[in-house]
């Protein structure tokens, strides 16, 4: 089992470190939800070499356009490779789309040691070990102070089921070409910079692989998506890979084990509520 060792700054920022590690929480937790099922539907295989589709269609085919309100439950084998070292860790992941999240670190022996929650904009954090309850806004610096990967919530979410994270279709120019077996997508700016670079098979419609690009055309993130798999006529990848260049670089293997699906209700929505345990300390993340 891994240990997680907790401190904060005089500032109250939250890190996690695993062993070896200096100020990284290195839980690619990144971790889970649905609402509204981001559903791949299978569509007949067609020969790659008669394949026609626009950008638009291909972006249709892959975002959003089941409204049935679902979570996703599944145990997540994680592997996380740094320069400093290779750790294994093991997930209890809920989730639901947009930006619902709650996470159980699963040790080999003995209770959890580590919880997160995400819902309604907050995050809260329990580490029983340390008898210290965090709670704050769910925003990109306090997510960031426990993960490694600097994503909104929803974006963080829509990546570990396998989808792209939405943007506004407004002011962007889509571009469609071939690449090797795969159809490409660009996603521009008007400005002609890239937003999103996305890589479909054309036999089965599937997202395998997806680049995020910041406000200077830079590369921020690749994530590679692979094994699709169904429940409930949901389709979802099984296995999903971030690589995070840069001074920082890493590469986190996630692959679900079991994952599966049932409808959101008012009643199993508040699983995503992590309560207040009694006697512990509470720290409040601004």
């Amino acid at each position: 089992m891994i240990g997680l060792r907790c401190s904060h700054s005089k500032a109250g920022a939250v890190h996690f470190c695993l062993p070896g590690l200096s100020r990284l929480f290195l839980l690619p937790i990144f971790l889970i939800l649905f609402l509204g099922g981001c559903a791949l539907y299978p569509l007949q295989s067609v020969p790659v070499t008669d394949y026609r589709l626009s950008p638009e269609e291909a972006l249709e085919t892959i975002d959003l356009r089941d409204s049935r309100k679902s979570f996703m439950q599944a145990v997540a084998h994680v592997v996380v490779n740094t320069e400093e070292g290779r750790y294994p860790l093991k997930l209890a992941i809920l989730a639901a789309k947009p930006a619902s999240l709650r996470l159980e670190a699963i040790p080999i022996i003995g209770l959890p040691n580590f919880f997160l929650s995400i819902h309604n904009g907050i995050m809260k954090v329990y580490l029983p070990q340390n008898g210290e309850y965090y709670v704050g806004p769910a925003t990109i610096n306090n997510l960031k102070s426990f993960f490694p990967i600097q994503l909104a919530v929803p974006d963080l979410v829509a990546l570990l089921m396998g989808c792209r994270p939405t943007m506004s279709s407004e002011q962007t120019v889509l571009k469609g070409s071939s690449e090797g077996k795969s159809y490409r997508v660009d996603i521009l700016s008007r400005e002609n910079k890239a937003l999103q670079s996305l890589w479909i098979n054309p036999e089965n419609r599937y997202m395998t692989r997806l680049d995020r690009f910041g406000k200077d055309g830079d590369k921020l993130l690749t994530v590679y998506f692979d094994d699709y798999f169904q429940d409930n006529d949901v389709s979802m990848p099984s296995r999903i890979r971030f690589q995070v260049p840069g001074r920082d670089e890493r590469t986190i293997s996630i692959r679900y084990d079991g994952a599966t699906f049932a409808p959101l209700t008012d009643e199993t929505e508040r699983i995503f509520d992590l309560t207040v345990p009694e006697g512990v300390r509470t720290i409040t993340l601004k």
